[in-house]
């Protein structure tokens, strides 16, 4: 997927966003930019708003597995170029018992917009800080499990996926458990270095 390559082939570019909290903007960025908001400077310089926008409609709280219906209807009013959608982390909350309605909603959600001939970019989530003993993060135990779900639905349906999970793991979490906190707001959120660092991830994927 090339984002110059959509954006350069529409007369007016529309970009939807789906998610929760980490892509909805909210207090745990401190007053930064979120990683849709530094989209929107990159893409600003490049091509001016009379080119594109980017819709933010990511509801903190939200879990696709209670609202696939909620975020398909987003995209038949919208009418978008192009989608992302950031789930799993409520979904997560579930437990091993919730994984199979999460992946039925995600290929629903991937199917519609393959139906609709409309590019679709999965993107992962951040790990977590369990060192953190407070029930909203112990309970999400099994976010990896939901986040491998999200990485074998995009093969499935021969969607794009932008694994932050897989990259923030390996690159930050596996080499330092302090430089992991450092991108954190609290046990769950990024804070304003950590939305540089998701951005930087989807760029070096689909800003080339």
């Amino acid at each position: 997927m090339n984002l110059k390559k959509l954006i350069e082939n529409s007369e007016y570019f529309v970009w939807l966003a789906l998610g929760d909290s980490i892509t909805e903007y909210n207090h745990c960025t401190e007053g930064y930019e979120n990683y849709l908001q530094h989209f929107d400077t990159l893409l600003r310089l490049a091509y001016s708003k009379r080119k594109y926008t980017i819709i933010n409609t990511a509801v903190g709280g939200s879990s696709l597995s209670n609202d696939a219906d909620f975020a398909i209807d987003k995209i038949r009013r919208f009418k978008p170029d192009f989608v992302t959608a950031m789930f799993g982390m409520n979904d997560s909350g579930a437990g091993k018992a919730g994984q199979e309605k999460f992946k039925t909603a995600l290929t629903g959600l991937c199917m519609f917009c393959k139906d609709n001939r409309i590019p679709l970019l999965l993107l992962t989530q951040n790990p977590l800080d369990y060192s953190c003993a407070i029930d909203c993060i112990q309970r999400r135990k099994n976010l990896s499990e939901y986040m491998n779900i999200v990485k074998q639905t995009a093969e499935a349906c021969e969607v794009e996926l932008a694994d932050i999970y897989a990259t923030w793991s390996k690159d930050v979490l596996d080499q330092n458990n302090n430089e992991h906190f450092k991108l954190l707001h609290d046990g769950i959120h990024p804070n304003h270095k950590g939305h540089e660092y998701i951005f930087e991830i989807i760029k070096k994927q689909i800003h080339n």
